[in-house]
């Protein structure tokens, strides 16, 4: 419990220091959300199930409050770094260090991947969980892969792994989007050829400078 309380006040004196430079705060609430039409557990527990989702950064630090991302009835704050390579084709890569609390309690390890290019954007999120109640701990991986349409429109696929002493589930499904300067729409059918699994993914978002 020591070190899990050293964890949050770190990462909130990390937050503190970074917001000391001169670039300006960018806020990115989201809402996310599944529907699960043919899960028992879900239609009888979260369904619809909400993650509100706020990450936030500024100069190279980038960081995340969220609630029912990490497992239901949990909360999770992130902190960590951004570093880009490239020109044409951008590449970003930022580890960050969280802590979970909630019905579940712990630290959690999570590293961002994303590729840019004017043609193509992938995306993916690693994600473990090192858990201190009665819980287990967790894998998640989600990843996707998006193609520009349009002017501000794409299309793709995402797929979802999340792996615990209990449990292993892989979905995957195909995807559309929208996004301009302000704001991001999403939604991804994962499993649509399966009735039992299928289920529906959506992610609405407003990007804010402060």
């Amino acid at each position: 419990m020591k070190n899990y309380i050293l964890l949050i006040i770190f990462i909130h004196f990390s937050i503190f220091a970074l917001s000391q430079e001169s670039s300006r705060w960018q806020v990115m609430p989201a809402l996310i959300g599944g529907v699960f039409p043919n899960y028992e557990y879900s239609l009888k527990n979260y369904n619809p199930l909400l993650i509100p989702y706020l990450p936030f950064s500024k100069g190279g630090f980038y960081g995340e409050l969220r609630y029912n991302y990490d497992r239901n009835g949990t909360f999770g704050i992130y902190g960590g770094k951004s570093w880009s390579l490239g020109e044409n084709t951008i590449h970003l890569i930022t580890p960050q260090l969280g802590a979970i609390f909630g019905d579940y309690q712990g630290i959690s390890l999570q590293l961002y991947y994303n590729l840019i290019n004017p043609h193509v954007e992938f995306n993916l999120t690693n994600n473990y969980a090192l858990i201190f109640n009665n819980r287990p701990n967790f894998y998640f991986n989600w990843s996707d892969i998006q193609f520009p349409v349009w002017k501000k429109g794409r299309i793709g696929a995402s797929t979802q792994i999340f792996i615990d002493s209990a449990v292993k589930t892989y979905d995957f499904g195909p995807m559309i989007g929208y996004r301009n300067e302000k704001w991001y729409f999403m939604l991804t059918s994962f499993n649509p050829w399966q009735q039992k699994k299928h289920y529906l993914f959506f992610a609405i978002q407003r990007t804010f400078q402060l």
